[in-house]
């Protein structure tokens, strides 16, 4: 090597120098390139495994609401419902969003729309996995406003229901307006275990706060009592079905007649009750103890015929012992006929 470098003139040296020194550099060059361009790929991979750390961090924290939110659509389908039962959970909820505030008391005389009736619909089985249940709904005087606005509440409620049909009419010289909708409620044909299931699920952390005292569906009405009062078992609620299959129908033996079910109670506690009330003529729903004092919060049922789910929650008094209340209670103002059904008692837990 070194006679081969010794014969070589002073300019072969120093081009075969360059020559080397060239082929070095682009060693360098094309070896940094590739490790800048792996760098840059690393910060590529890395800056997407942040986005979708974060992305996967919301959506995880999207999935309880979520969740709630899919339980509470859930609850609105059985396969086990009957057409009756299907027709009375779709006419509370066309009650509840004809309402002012549809979020607010079902008891409130404040109306977006009025509906007088609900006729009886028709329910179609599909053969694909779920039912069709179809109603007319009937809306003989409204504002345009408040129509359009019940029928966006129509669209956005979550027993699926969907507007098949529409027809608002005016007269030539009036104001206001009339409409008819036809609306149709899809109900899933789903298990009837999971669908009892949903709502508990939707609201667990409520139920963590409760402890459940008592529960009436209608079946026995010995669990009542009456002053002046005739109780009995009815299959319906007016003429619509009960729902679940039976109520207690109680009708007035004179004005001031009374029903209620009597319930023994931790003193010193709070409660919260639930019930499901339709009347013929104006009621109170109230809570007493074993000498007639009310509690308060007093509710005012009207006498419309049409059936409201009411809440309330009460302080019992007492020392030690158990106390006797009427819980619910229902005091007849003038006479007439109440149903009742779905009695839930709570405690509520500290």
């Amino acid at each position: 090597m070194n006679r081969f470098w010794e014969r070589l003139s002073e300019r072969e040296r120093r081009l075969a120098a360059a020559t080397g020194m060239v082929i070095c550099l682009a060693l360098v060059v094309f070896t940094g390139v590739r490790a800048v361009g792996r760098v840059r790929d690393l910060d590529r991979t890395i800056t997407r495994l942040d986005q979708d750390i974060v992305n996967y961090t919301e959506q995880d924290a999207r999935g309880v609401s979520v969740s709630k939110a899919y339980a509470g659509v859930a609850a609105q389908h059985s396969s086990a419902w009957t057409g009756p039962e299907i027709h009375n959970r779709l006419r509370q909820e066309i009650y509840r969003l004809a309402l002012e505030n549809p979020d607010g008391p079902p008891d409130s005389p404040n109306k977006l729309v009025e509906i007088p009736m609900l006729r009886e619909g028709a329910l179609r089985d599909t053969g694909h996995g779920y039912r069709e249940y179809q109603l007319s709904i009937k809306i003989p005087q409204a504002d345009i406003y408040s129509v359009v606005l019940f029928l966006i509440r129509l669209q956005a409620s979550p027993q699926s229901l969907r507007i098949d049909g529409l027809d608002i009419t005016r007269a030539p010289d009036g104001q206001f307006v009339g409409a008819s909708i036809s609306v149709t409620r899809t109900v899933v044909a789903g298990s009837a275990e999971d669908t009892e299931g949903a709502p508990e699920e939707a609201s667990k952390s409520d139920l963590q706060a409760m402890e459940h005292i008592a529960s009436w569906d209608g079946s026995d009405v010995g669990a009542w009592k009456g002053d002046s009062c005739d109780l009995q078992p009815s299959t319906t609620v007016g003429e619509l079905a009960a729902n679940g299959g039976s109520c207690l129908k109680a009708v007035a033996g004179k004005p001031d007649a009374a029903a209620y079910m009597e319930q023994e109670l931790d003193p010193k506690s709070t409660y919260e009750l639930s019930v499901e009330v339709a009347a013929t003529n104006p009621v109170l729903l109230l809570v007493v103890d074993a000498k007639g004092t009310r509690y308060e919060g007093v509710i005012d049922v009207p006498g419309d015929g049409k059936c409201y789910r009411y809440k309330m929650a009460f302080t019992t008094g007492g020392d030690k012992e158990k106390v006797k209340l009427g819980a619910p209670t229902i005091l007849f103002k003038d006479g007439g006929t109440a149903y009742l059904d779905n009695v839930v008692l709570k405690k509520v837990v500290d």
